[in-house]
């Protein structure tokens, strides 16, 4: 173990020596070392923070004290390192080590810098004040403070010995009076009484002598002790000198054997320090005496007072006294500042140099004078100064006459004869006011006036009982502020307290006739709070001059309104102090405020100026949270900045400012960073930047805000400059990063939404100016973000709910002031934000409370937040014009008529007996916020009107309304209301108790049975016309009939075609054809059932439009099925391609299995979000929102164009085959001519048909592309019955056949006659065929 611990104790050697050259102590250290061996003289002085010297007096020995500071990560294996190797280590014969100690560790913590004490070391009183203490203060020491001192000092030994605790012990102990005087007298303390125990204190506190009357007892209190409250009342106080609840004299020793107590209670002391202050030093020849004082002055103006040190102490005030200069020949002058001067003693001690002076006191000396134990002396106030009046003697002198004869000299003596003469005594004075609590009157100044005299007289005997060298008390006059009398008063001289004795008998004096007021003489302040932070205001306490009793009360005032107790402000009362605590500080907190303590007068306390809360740290950093490759060497900058005036900083890494960069380096390990950007001095506010690293490649790289990432990561960035919130931005498989949620908020817009969730009574007036002037003066940045509007919206809801939870009366001014900020709101600029705001609310849903009425769309609440607020409206009628809403307030008594801004007329016809009110509030652009979605789920109507708020405090049932309406091209008028509850509380307009009784041109006249918000909808698409009607149910009706007979056919002559495969495959696939269409029809007839129903059933709609969906599909892809057979035929001439069954497999699966698959996805990407079918209420697939219907244009259009793609190819083939006489079989050209021809007929047919249906639906107003859609529609069923069916030959031959089986009544007869019409469309077809049909022959066939 000897090598490991000497290895050690060499290290830690090492270490302290390379520690303290590396600082620049080389010197020091060969300086320490030539002492140690005598080669030089042992006085050193080098840093005296690092090294200390201690020599014994009788030795040569030396102990050396060495402080080094060393920097390590390994604290702890560094103490475990030193106690293993605690032992004495030589170095030297005279050289050696006693001990090592580690004194100091200082680190960065979570909280900031601290040095901390190891054990046994502690921090001194004085060093855990300056730089504040991180634990307790015990025995006035610390084991933690929040830096290291400038001056080098470390934790210093402890000098009380470990494990001992001091215990103050308090003995009650009742002694004869006589004998404990002496007792007390003798005693030399601190007594000790053994090793742990010392007497350090003996207190006389209570003396009980008998009276003198009766003989009992009286017990006395020592001067700082005091009976309580409860022992005066109920022993009586005998000490008739008291002013307080506390007495010092009873006439009882207490039975439970209690004394006198200490008074505890906090003792207002006015404690003057005098302070030397060193200036700075200058070249005398540019010296300037202005310029040298100003800067103590410019220092003293800058602190804010009252300056609290702690709970006991506060700064009330710093007066400059004394300012000490050197002069032209190198002496120094000490000048006093206004309101102060030198002695008399010390003018004539130290010599003025203010020659100006007229007094015996003067205002400059030539010397900094020092008094006892060598303390300096200072300027003292004017009033303090008392210098003795000196009596001169006036002596008349006359000089000798003197006589000179020769051999005799004669002199005569004139005798002195002194005269006194009585000097003028030099005055001061004092400009004084008092205030009397009544209005203030001009005749006040009339000496007759019962006021003037009363003050008058007051004055005069105030002043004579407290100013003790008074020369006059003067009234100067009288002025406004209640009213204030303004007073002179003159004296010799002003003892200390004589002008707060004299305010105070001035008080009470005039309290007996008038309501006074006392003016305290600090102000009412606070700590300055962040926005939403408590604060408490403590008033008082009123001097004890004044005489309160315990039963005043205290009345608290913001810029002369009075503050009233709410769920934010509350009043206390401790002692004679009276307390205001507001528990979250917002800007309608802001004021001068004021309290007045009322008792016989009231004593008055105002703040210095307006008290206001401060603005909160706003902090942005860039990147946030980022991905980066790990590149070791590549440096990375991250950024971070802050509003004025404060500044930030990365955590331990660099300098504060208000925008700050750090570049960082890459390295070889690549481990993830975090960056911790605080505010200065407000640790509390602060953001992390987060980079991590990885080797992967990345889809998006290096963006500036985003960073690196792969696809469907998400990347955060800050928002703007003065805004709140973030930016987040998805990866895109195209390698940029797309934006998905922006949710800036401007600040100013995100306090007040703060504050709207604590609104009261009292700052609800104050707060809707605010906002309403907010709203004003940013309305291009609010209209222009869905944020900005979502967060108004979100005030005016917690607005809404304060009103209607506190049933807040609203007034005018508070109105108008929401209607100027819902104005903005439903501007023109704003309907792109709106449009964001309801496509994000039919996606996320978000729950809101429930004292109103649950809205869950900005749209809704904002029309929801106004007819809230507009019922709590007061009962006085008046108008609001704004520039986007207008309010008529009015009343009436049994009907009512009017005319609104000539766009609305409402009418009530009976509304019963008795006076009503009725609010009508007109919304010029409310279309911009409220989507025109009906009860239907109809998004193609159009808000072609006002929208209209009714409301009265009757219950009406019959109101007319007749809107003027904006667009005449509009069909379909509904008149409708908006009900919240629609779509799951999202909203939408219904037309539930209202219906059209009257229309013209350009006005519509709804009556409804109840009120609420109305408006009118109309449609754009083309009205429900008769000849549409018929054109659509009677093609429809041929249609499904030639479908069914195109079946029936195909039913009967289906065993002759199955022989050839082409043929067959070929009425497969127009059987299919037929019954799509026909399903389809059908589905058709059902679906228009469903629209035209009174009740809507949209899963049925829903249903219908999907299988009409698919049927279409299906006839499409059959057709594309015999297209793909007529090419494979004609491209395959040899009957040895696909079997039958393949193409069969082939045509069902392209046929029903592309069409179910393009119907399912449609209706499952769509209908989730209520966009599958069609708003106007039809059962088709929607168009205006999901544009779901191209799941059917582009597929039905693509089968037209490769049809005809075939078409081309077939024609050529067949063609091109007749030319060179091609070998294939008769009957197999007969069957491909024949599909060819009826694709070549069917194909642009449907193709026309479905174009003029996308024409529906992208012009609806266009009736002729409606009637042309119906009419081709309707002749689809027909089309495939003749040219699917009947022109295919062998079909005929068949048909003609069965017909003269039927007329011979065999099918042998191969003569017969054929008659009637078949005859003739069989000789008819035989004369163009040119051949012949028997029976045999086609039996054969």
């Amino acid at each position: 173990m000897a090598l490991p611990k000497a290895v050690g104790l060499i290290v830690v050697l090492l270490a302290l020596i390379y520690t303290l050259q590396d600082q620049g102590h080389k010197q020091y250290l060969k300086t320490f070392f030539e002492d140690l061996m005598g080669e030089k003289a042992s006085h050193i002085h080098t840093r005296e923070s690092e090294i200390h010297t201690q020599a014994s007096p009788v030795s040569s020995t030396y102990d050396y004290a060495i402080e080094v500071e060393i920097d390590t990560t390994e604290l702890e294996h560094l103490r475990l390192l030193l106690r293993e190797n605690s032992l004495t280590l030589p170095i030297t014969n005279n050289l050696s080590i006693t001990s090592i100690q580690i004194t100091t560790v200082c680190s960065l913590t979570e909280i900031g810098y601290q040095c901390r004490c190891e054990e046994n070391f502690s921090w001194l009183f004085y060093q855990c004040v300056i730089y504040g203490s991180c634990d307790t203060i015990v025995h006035q020491t610390c084991g933690c403070i929040n830096n290291l001192p400038v001056d080098g000092q470390y934790c210093q030994l402890n000098t009380i010995p470990p494990g001992q605790v001091e215990v103050d012990l308090v003995l009650e102990l009742q002694i004869p009076v006589l004998q404990a005087r002496e007792v007390l007298r003798s005693i030399i303390l601190p007594l000790v009484i053994n090793d742990s125990l010392n007497v350090t204190a003996l207190t006389f506190t209570t003396v009980c002598h008998p009276n003198s009357i009766e003989g009992l007892p009286v017990c006395q209190c020592e001067e700082g002790f005091a009976w309580p409250c409860e022992k005066c009342s109920m022993f009586g106080d005998s000490d008739f000198t008291t002013t307080t609840q506390t007495c010092g004299c009873i006439n009882a020793l207490p039975s439970d054997g209690e004394f006198c107590e200490p008074v505890t209670n906090p003792v207002e002391t006015e404690i003057v320090l005098e302070l030397i202050i060193s200036g700075f030093s200058m070249n005398f020849e540019a010296f300037d005496l202005e310029g040298f004082i100003l800067w103590p002055r410019e220092v003293l103006r800058s602190i804010i007072l009252p300056l609290v040190i702690n709970d006991f102490l506060t700064v009330t005030a710093l007066t400059l006294t004394t300012v000490c200069h050197p002069n032209s020949i190198g002496g120094l002058q000490c000048q006093c500042e206004e309101g102060f001067a030198w002695p008399c003693e010390k003018c004539s001690m130290f010599g003025v140099c203010d020659f100006t002076t007229t007094t015996q006191t003067c205002g400059c000396i030539n010397a900094l004078p020092s008094g006892e134990e060598g303390r300096a002396e200072f300027c003292e106030p004017v009033t303090n100064i008392t210098c003795p009046t000196p009596t001169p003697d006036m002596t008349t002198t006359t000089e000798n006459m003197t006589t000179t004869t020769e051999n005799m000299t004669t002199t005569t003596e004139t005798a002195t004869t002194p005269t006194e003469i009585t000097p003028t005594p030099q005055t001061t004075s004092e400009s004084l006011s008092l205030v009397i609590d009544i209005p203030f009157n001009e005749a006040f100044a009339d000496p007759e006036n019962d006021v003037n005299i009363n003050v008058r007289e007051a004055i005069k005997r105030q002043s004579g009982n407290f100013i003790s060298n008074l020369v006059s008390a003067e009234l100067t006059g009288f002025r406004s502020g209640s009213t204030i009398g303004d007073y002179t008063v003159r004296a010799t001289a002003f003892q200390q307290n004589e002008i707060d004795n004299l305010k105070a008998g001035l008080f009470t004096d005039l309290s007996a006739i008038y309501t006074m007021i006392f003016d305290s003489g600090k102000s009412l302040t606070f700590p300055q709070p962040f926005l939403g932070e408590g604060v408490t205001l403590t008033c008082g306490p009123p001097p004890r001059a004044l005489n309160f009793s315990n039963s005043w009360t205290a009345k608290w005032t913001r810029d002369n309104e009075e503050v009233v107790e709410d769920s934010q402000h509350s009043f206390s009362r401790d002692g004679r102090r009276s307390t205001l605590t507001v528990s979250k500080f917002f800007f309608t907190d802001d004021g001068n405020y004021e309290c007045r303590i009322r008792d016989r007068g009231i004593f008055r306390e105002r703040s210095n100026g307006s008290l206001t809360s401060r603005e909160k740290p706003l902090i942005r950093v860039s990147p946030k949270n980022f991905k980066k490759r790990c590149e070791a060497g590549v440096q990375v900058t991250v950024n971070c900045s802050v509003n004025s005036p404060y500044t930030v900083e990365f955590k331990g890494v660099t300098d504060p400012s208000r925008a700050i960069t750090h570049v960082f380096t890459i390295s070889a390990d690549c481990p993830p960073q975090t960056f911790t950007c605080q505010v200065r001095n407000f640790n509390n506010f602060s953001e992390n930047i987060t980079v991590s690293f990885s080797n992967e490649d990345f889809t998006c790289i290096d963006h500036p805000d985003f960073g690196s990432g792969n696809v469907n990561d998400e990347g955060v960035k800050s928002c703007g400059e003065d805004e709140v919130g973030e930016i987040r931005a998805i990866c895109k498989e195209n390698g940029t990063w797309e934006v998905r949620e922006r949710n800036c908020v401007l600040r100013k817009i995100n306090d007040l939404l703060i504050q709207s969730e604590f609104l009261t009574e009292n700052s609800l007036p104050a707060f809707l100016e605010q906002l309403s002037s907010t709203i004003l003066n940013l309305s291009q940045e609010v209209i222009e973000s869905p944020a900005n509007i979502n967060a108004t919206v979100e005030i005016l809801r917690n607005v809404a709910n304060t009103t209607l939870s506190l049933n807040i009366s609203i007034g005018k001014s508070a109105m108008e002031d929401v209607l100027l900020t819902a104005g903005i709101l439903t501007s023109d600029g704003a309907r792109d934000s709106w449009e964001i705001l309801r496509n994000e609310a039919n996606a996320n849903v978000v729950q809101l409370r429930t004292t109103i009425p649950e809205a869950r769309s900005p749209s809704s609440s904002l029309l929801l937040s106004i007819e809230t607020i507009t019922t709590n409206l007061l009962t006085d009628s008046f108008d609001i014009v704004t520039d986007f809403i207008l309010l008529n307030k009015t009343t009436f008594t049994d009907n009512f008529n009017g005319d609104f801004n000539s766009s609305v007329e409402i009418d009530i016809p009976e509304a019963g007996t008795g006076r009503k009110s009725l609010t009508v509030i007109t919304f010029f652009s409310m279309d911009n916020v409220l989507p025109a979605r009906d009860e239907e789920n109809s998004t193609s109507n159009v808000i072609n009107g006002r929208v209209v708020l009714v409301q009265s405090n009757s219950n009406i049932s019959n109101v007319s309304f007749a809107f003027d309406i904006s667009n005449t091209t509009l069909r379909n008028p509904k008149c409708v209301f908006w009900n919240f509850s629609l779509f799951s509380n999202l909203g939408g307009w219904d037309d539930e108790g209202c219906e059209l009784i009257a229309s013209t041109d350009e006005t519509f006249t709804c009556s409804c049975t109840h009120l609420t918000s109305f408006s009118i909808l109309m449609s754009p698409f083309a009205p429900n016309s008769l000849t549409l009607a018929i054109i659509t149910y009677i093609g429809v009706g041929i249609s499904m009939a030639s479908l069914v007979i195109c079946l029936i056919i195909e039913a009967v002559i289906w065993r002759k075609i199955r022989r050839n495969n082409t043929s067959y495959l070929r009425h497969v696939s127009i059987v299919n054809i037929a019954v799509s269409l026909l399903i389809a029809n059908i589905w058709f007839i059902i679906g228009a059932a469903i629209s035209e129903a009174e009740s809507k059933n949209t899963s049925a709609c829903s249903a219908a439009t999907f299988f009409i969906h698919f049927f279409y599909l299906a006839l499409f892809f059959w057709m594309l099925a015999s297209g793909l057979l007529l090419l494979y035929r004609t491209v395959n001439v040899f009957d040895n391609g696909l079997s039958k069954s393949a193409m069969l497999a082939i045509g069902f699966t392209l046929g029903y299995g592309a069409p179910l698959i393009i119907a399912v996805i449609t209706i499952a990407v769509t209908a989730p979000n209520q966009q599958y079918i069609q708003g106007s209420g039809a059962c088709w697939l929607n168009w205006e929102e999901s544009k779901a219907l191209l799941a059917f244009v582009i597929p039905a259009l693509t089968i037209v164009f490769i049809n005809m793609f075939i078409l081309c190819v077939v024609i050529y083939k067949i063609l091109r085959r007749r030319v060179v006489r091609d070998s294939a079989q008769a009957n197999e050209r007969h069957v491909l001519v024949d599909i060819a021809r009826s694709l070549a007929v069917l194909t642009p047919f449907f193709g026309l048909t479905w174009a003029l249906g996308v024409g529906t639906v992208t012009s609806p107003t266009n009736e002729g592309i409606h009637i042309s859609f119906a009419f081709f529609n309707s002749l689809q069923g027909f089309f495939i019955l003749v040219f699917g069916t009947l022109l295919d030959k062998k079909v005929r031959s068949e048909i003609i056949i069965r017909s003269q089986t039927s007329s011979g009544g065999t099918r042998d007869t191969s003569t017969a006659t054929l008659s009637g019409g078949l005859g003739f469309f069989r000789r008819w077809r035989r004369g163009r065929d040119g051949y012949n049909v028997s029976a045999q022959t086609s039996s054969n066939n």
